[in-house]
């Protein structure tokens, strides 16, 4: 089933361009399908295929056929009168424009050079190995302080050495997106998420004044426990996963099946429906969900004793609910789905992780256990928001100004973002400004669209929220890609997006009784 977009080139009827189109989409799709298959079983089995490269070649064979790109463009102009089509076309024509940059021979080259000295670098510390993804997941879980400070100084160390090259990938992706007609690749990547990074900026920039008295009392509670004199960014990603003790042996992996059953039960959907696989896998990593189409979902959860396991676990259902909701009427929105709209449903989901009611069902606790679990919930939404813009602030700046010191921008970007001074990460350290450019914003949308619907709704979770979680269904998950995310959102929530509802929710000042 060989895939042949080219014959669309020499169709003169629309209809006839119509039903070619279909027909391609759906061969094209198989050709997606396939590729995630094998993501899937390299992921969770190990299992790595050559053919993996053979798909990428086709695909970038045919989303950087100019010819096709300029075609399609055509018909989109005689479709403004089909609202349907003219926005299928319009998202495949998003995600050509965005493999077309992307894959260009020079910046692919540039690109693969800094993946490799990344995944190759390591250095020897204390007796001990370490590669960048090993000294971050040391940084969450180790409660040896001066060894995670190392570890961020050797890191850097790293980021240093490949910062002139990561500087040419930096300028070259300015460049590609200029000749597009925008400012910088920054401006290119968020116009094709349909989002105003510009607005963004600003609502952040409000963000931080309205959680300035949480952000303020947590970071003394945080000094007061560990007994440092200030919080570095090493600090960080330990403290939003440490502070709270949250142990209790009921968090066994084995349970993951049935905890996730009661999940959708709550909403009334039966798991034995849905066709998704679930499994506890042993991972370096949280967790993922795989949406190879509606009828093959793959749930991959890091097999860990822990109430993190279980947030992991509840998260990657949310995406294999949309996965299985989503329709699959139009191919190409489902699979160039919005990774904004894809989070906000997932973190909907994550809500229940925290629900009282649905602790007191799955699991046997003790009263302080849900004092942690709530302070644990607001601290991680807190840093994690922080970060998230942390992270992207950088990335902004360093594509507004590429030819600055590096590490001098992240370290004035922490001050802005934090507070005060500290010892932060090198950005040619960071391996999602390589591999996954301009997306840390995109959690942070998510979240905000996250607390506007259950503002909205006067609820905390989705569990047992079955009226909500259908009215969801109607307008957010089952269109998919045929409105915008912020169209979908806003329409559920029936008021324009903003951040005012994430910041108010994480400006309450918590009781410090969970702290002891």
């Amino acid at each position: 089933m060989e895939i042949n977009f080219t014959r669309l080139l020499h169709i003169r009827e629309r209809n006839d361009w119509k039903k070619a189109y279909d027909e391609e989409i759906l061969k094209l799709d198989q050709l997606y399908q396939e590729e995630e298959r094998l993501y899937y079983e390299m992921y969770a089995e190990g299992k790595e295929s050559t053919r993996l490269d053979e798909i990428l070649e086709i695909k970038n064979m045919l989303m950087t056929n100019e010819q096709l790109k300029e075609n399609i463009l055509s018909w989109q102009e005689t479709m403004k009168d089909d609202p349907i089509w003219f926005r299928r076309l319009e998202v495949f024509l998003s995600q050509m424009i965005k493999d077309s940059l992307d894959s260009h021979p020079e910046l692919v080259k540039i690109q693969q050079s800094l993946q490799k000295r990344l995944l190759e670098s390591t250095f020897f510390l204390d007796g001990e190995e370490y590669n960048i993804s090993r000294a971050h997941s040391t940084m969450i879980d180790s409660p040896d302080r001066e060894l995670r400070h190392k570890l961020l100084s050797k890191s850097k160390e790293i980021g240093e050495r490949n910062e002139e090259l990561f500087r040419t990938l930096i300028v070259m992706r300015n460049k590609l997106a200029r000749d597009l007609g925008f400012n910088h690749y920054y401006e290119f990547r968020c116009s094709l998420k349909e989002i105003d990074y510009e607005m963004y900026l600003s609502e952040m920039n409000e963000f931080l004044k309205n959680t300035r008295s949480s952000s303020s009392s947590w970071n003394h509670r945080i000094k007061e426990k560990f007994g440092w004199e200030a919080l570095q960014y090493y600090d960080l990603y330990f403290t939003a996963f440490n502070f709270h003790q949250i142990q209790s042996e009921e968090f066994t992996a084995e349970r993951m099946y049935d905890v996730l059953k009661d999940v959708l039960n709550s909403l009334d959907i039966s798991i034995e429906q849905i066709p998704v696989t679930i499994q506890s896998l042993e991972i370096p990593y949280g967790g993922f969900c795989t949406n190879i189409n509606p009828e093959e979902i793959k749930v991959v959860v890091g097999k860990r004793d822990s109430f993190s396991a279980f947030v992991t676990g509840i998260h990657e259902m949310g995406h294999a609910i949309d996965g299985y909701y989503s329709s699959y009427q139009f191919p190409e929105l489902y699979r160039f789905h919005s990774s904004i709209a894809a989070e906000s449903i997932a973190e909907l989901f994550q809500t229940i992780s925290y629900d009282k009611e649905f602790l007191k069902n799955n699991f046997k606790l003790q009263e302080e256990d849900y004092a942690q679990i709530e302070g644990a919930n607001q601290l991680m939404n807190l840093l994690m928001v922080k970060m998230n813009y942390y992270h992207s602030l950088v990335e902004y700046k360093m594509y507004l100004n590429p030819e600055q010191n590096f590490q001098e921008l992240a370290n004035k970007c922490y001050e802005d973002v934090f507070g005060y001074q500290g010892d932060t990460f090198h950005p040619a350290s960071e391996m999602f400004y390589i591999e996954y450019p301009i997306f840390f914003q995109d959690y942070n949308f998510a979240l905000a669209s996250r607390d506007m619907i259950r503002q909205y709704f006067h609820i905390e979770s989705l569990y047992k929220e079955t009226e909500v979680f259908e009215k969801l269904l109607e307008i957010l998950i089952k269109p998919n890609q045929l409105f915008s995310w912020k169209q979908r959102v806003e329409k559920v929530c029936d008021r324009q997006h903003t951040f005012g509802y994430l910041a108010k929710s994480l400006s309450k000042i918590e009781s410090e009784t969970s702290d002891k």
